[in-house]
């Protein structure tokens, strides 16, 4: 009886030890990414801001363990990466516990971040667009009228599927996100034929809008702005200059870069879309030699082809934006490498 009695308590003690030891931390070094797409945060934490998305298979650099969190440097850039994601091939790692293939999506507010500035806003993961049965849309559309190509397609929803060919049982090359542009080289019953990053494939027709052509070629022109318009969304811009940048604010006391053109706008008389990627979509295209004060002038996130940031155009080649890198609005000029770099485009937003 002793003896099984000491069993029974070596047993319970080798349990205790084991149960105390914790799982393998990650180490300073190159990890990869594990998951279809990883929220990059600028906190430990859901509630954190999203930065950026980083694709299955990237690598990513670990400054520091915070167990759940991994504080990484990934895209020339320090934030936050769920632990669990993470696989570092010279260290082992813990069984994989049932978990979702990626992490919640985060809620966005609405868009602005940037390394240094601005710090546009990564789009949020979600669930890839449907489409439509085949069989069900086969005589949705009649036969498409001659069109003229190439021209300018604008991507209206978000993880919509880039395949091989026009068929849902194709290979996907990747997703597109809301506000991606590409290059609409046809169409083929219900899907384009497009151009992006030199490759070529299929996306459904349904999530495209297309900018349609001018009579000399380019993309159809947007009509003048307003005077008085962008006379009063321009004043009410350099009225607020020096007010603080604060993320999701609207308002005086602080704004956001899509914030102060939905106030600016709302100030002078007419309400717009509140998200960077929404204001663009709502507005007409404008080439960058034909801006026009009043007009608003966009920026992607670096490393994406997604839209981050929005700022005012007031001419002679200045915008007006909320900065996060100076942390107050201010004018800024388009011919700053960083602007330059990252520009996207604009757009003329009329009543």
């Amino acid at each position: 009886m002793k003896y099984k009695r000491f069993l029974s308590l070596a047993a319970a003690l080798l349990l205790t030890v084991l149960l105390a030891v914790p799982a393998l931390a990650l180490s300073a070094g190159t990890a990869t990414v594990k998951a279809d797409w990883l929220n990059f945060r600028d906190a430990p934490s859901m509630q954190g801001h999203v930065l950026g998305l980083a694709p299955n298979g990237s690598k990513v650099e670990i400054l520091e363990d915070q167990g759940e969190w991994c504080r990484v440097r990934w895209n020339g850039r320090e934030g936050y990466m769920c632990s669990r994601y993470l696989v570092q091939e010279s260290v082992a790692q813990p069984a994989p516990s049932a978990a979702p293939v990626q992490p919640a999506p985060a809620v966005q507010p609405a868009p602005s971040a940037s390394p240094a500035q601005p710090e546009p806003a990564a789009q949020p993961v979600t669930a890839p667009q449907p489409e439509p049965d085949p069989a069900a849309t086969a005589t949705a559309q009649p036969e498409p009228a001659e069109e003229t190509y190439p021209q300018v397609g604008i991507l209206t929803g978000d993880a919509v599927r880039f395949r091989e060919k026009p068929d849902l049982s194709s290979e996907i090359y990747g997703h597109f996100y809301c506000g991606n542009r590409v290059s609409v080289l046809g169409q083929e019953g219900d899907w384009y034929r497009v151009e992006y990053g030199g490759r070529i494939g299929y996306v459904y027709g349904q999530y495209v809008s297309i900018r349609k052509p001018a009579a000399d070629g380019g993309e159809e022109s947007a009509a003048p702005a307003d005077g008085s318009l962008a006379e009063s969304i321009i004043s009410c811009a350099k009225k607020n200059l020096g007010v603080p940048y604060v993320y999701g604010g609207a308002s005086p006391n602080g704004f956001d870069c899509s914030g102060l053109v939905y106030y600016c706008y709302l100030q002078s008389g007419m309400r717009i879309e509140r998200t960077a990627t929404a204001q663009y979509r709502q507005g007409v295209y404008v080439e960058k030699d034909k801006l026009e004060p009043g007009d608003l002038v966009f920026f992607a996130t670096p490393g994406t082809n997604s839209i981050g940031h929005v700022g005012i155009y007031i001419g002679d080649g200045e915008f007006i934006h909320a900065s996060t890198g100076h942390g107050y609005i201010m004018v800024a000029e388009l011919s700053n490498s960083y602007f330059t770099t990252y520009y996207y485009g604009a757009c003329r937003i009329s009543e």
